[in-house]
């Protein structure tokens, strides 16, 4: 039994827990607004209870400080060199929110990090919006072997096998030539 089973469910608030599920921000991060007097909270016990529009019409901000400058391009050098993998794979018939709601908690849960990766992408596209890219850039230097990274890649397309056609995916593998 959860401690929150406990707690009567009371419709215009939620828990700390709940907030940080609806925010998709951890429980950490809620308190440190409620401190901040960012988000309001009322005390009902040993809980702290926010209300459900003080939720809604929460704003984030961004984090880290905005860019003065770009970035300038740079080349890599052999020891530190960058490489590519690019999967497009088609969305299965009728299963773009549920994807969403997928990558939502492969994010919020931290998982498929793809270890030995630099960035790491997953974009929709406006001409072909049936289809989803999966942009991995690896650094030489940090990435596992080819047999780890195909494991790697083997849980992630487990992970989403429901909702994207793997069997149809176009798979490809680049060196970085320049880069950010």
């Amino acid at each position: 039994m959860s401690e929150n089973d406990d707690i009567p469910k009371i419709s215009e608030y939620a828990t700390v827990k709940e907030a940080a599920e609806i925010l998709n921000i951890s429980d950490k991060m809620v308190y440190f607004y409620i401190d901040n007097k960012r988000l309001r909270a009322v005390r009902a016990s040993n809980l702290l209870l926010i209300p459900v529009d003080e939720l809604e019409n929460f704003k984030q901000k961004s984090v880290g400080r905005p860019r003065t400058k770009t970035p300038t391009w740079r080349i890599s050098s052999k020891d530190n060199a960058l490489f590519a993998t690019s999967i497009h794979v088609p969305i299965r018939a009728g299963q773009r929110d549920k994807l969403m709601k997928k990558l939502e908690e492969i994010r919020r849960r931290g998982l498929h990090n793809f270890p030995g990766t630099v960035a790491r992408y997953i974009t929709g596209y406006k001409k072909f919006p049936g289809k989803v890219e999966i942009l991995l850039i690896w650094k030489t230097s940090a990435a596992p072997d080819e047999a780890s990274r195909e494991q790697a890649l083997a849980a992630f397309r487990q992970a989403l096998a429901d909702v994207l056609d793997w069997d149809t995916a176009e798979y490809d593998d680049g060196t970085v030539y320049i880069h950010t």
